[in-house]
Order: structure tokens, then C-alpha cells, then sequence
């Protein structure tokens, strides 16, 4: 092996790692947003559902806002989950250890 496919091989790699961090970085972005819309349309829900807002049905009102705030907080928990997964190979070829690797 030269040194031209050396670095070549290790440039594509960091690449790779640079679009896995920014897919990472945009998946938990997704993931406060929804949560923060989570919290304001429970808040909402209570608002309607108490009959603090002025809505023609109050129960029926707050009913869907806090349904519609599970819903997206339900999402922003999938999309945490889903970007904090690791890859063995990235930990093994790091040679970090983590608590899975002290078992």
C-alpha cells in the first residue's frame, strides 16, 4: 500500500464520521424542538381544558392538545434514542471503553 491510498482511505473515513456527527447532530435537534412543542401544547391542553381559553368545548379542547403533546413528545423520544445508538466498530476501533465494553 502507498501513501496516496493511505491517506485517501483515511480522508473517506473521516468524511463518513463527519456525516454520521451531523446526522446526529440534526436527529437531536429534531428531537428538543418536538420536545419543546411537547411541553407548550401540554401547557396549552391544561390552558383549554380548565377553561382558562376560551374554546366551545373545553374537555374535547384540551383532550386533543394533550394528546397532540404525548404525540410529539413520544416522537422526541424515539429520535433521542435512535441518534445515541453506537456502532461497535466505531467503539472497538476507537479503543474506547464504555460500560458495555467492561462487562
Amino acid at each position: 500500500m502507498n501513501r496516496s491510498e493511505t491517506y485517501g482511505r483515511s480522508e473517506r473515513m473521516e468524511r463518513m464520521r463527519t456525516a454520521k456527527d451531523v446526522e446526529t447532530m440534526v436527529g437531536n435537534s429534531v428531537a428538543t424542538i418536538l420536545a419543546i412543542a411537547a411541553g407548550v401544547l401540554g401547557v396549552i391542553g391544561l390552558l383549554a381544558g380548565f377553561d382558562v381559553i376560551d374554546v366551545v368545548n373545553p374537555f374535547e379542547a384540551g383532550i386533543l392538545w394533550l394528546g397532540s403533546g404525548i404525540i410529539a413528545g413520544l416522537a422526541a423520544n424515539v429520535f433521542r434514542r435512535e441518534h445515541h445508538i453506537l456502532d461497535e466498530e466505531e467503539v472497538l476501533s476507537s479503543g474506547r471503553r464504555g460500560p458495555a465494553a467492561e462487562r
